[in-house]
């Protein structure tokens, strides 16, 4: 416990709008690229992988955040995760929007919903 005080994971998410998502403190990353779904955790080796569009899960204190990604890469090092996306959005933003928005349509498509 002491080493994730003193070294504890940080994850940000990023699009052309801006920052999506930043935190520190982060367990685990749940991500999908070309080849399969893979998770990182704190002091995970260095990795680069290209994103396919897919809801990254961000587990911290036990709890999940979902993100919408639509392509994009994820690299970690030093435990530094960086996602940058052509178009992210937090999939709790996307559930308080309208019913006729293009955010509710790329809910459906990610999730189900």
């Amino acid at each position: 416990m002491a080493d994730t005080l003193t070294n504890p994971m940080h994850v940000e998410v990023i699009s052309p709008d801006g920052p999506i998502y930043r935190e520190t403190g982060v367990e685990m990353v749940v991500a999908r690229a070309a080849d399969g779904e893979f998770a990182v955790m704190k002091n995970h080796l260095p990795l680069a992988a290209a994103l396919e569009m897919c809801p990254v899960r961000i587990i911290k204190g036990g709890k999940e955040q979902k993100v919408a990604v639509f392509g994009g890469f994820l690299e970690i090092k030093d435990n530094q995760v960086n996602i940058v996306a052509p178009l992210a959005e937090l999939a709790d933003t996307m559930a308080m929007c309208g019913a006729h928005s293009l955010a509710e349509i790329r809910r459906d498509m990610l999730f189900g919903y």
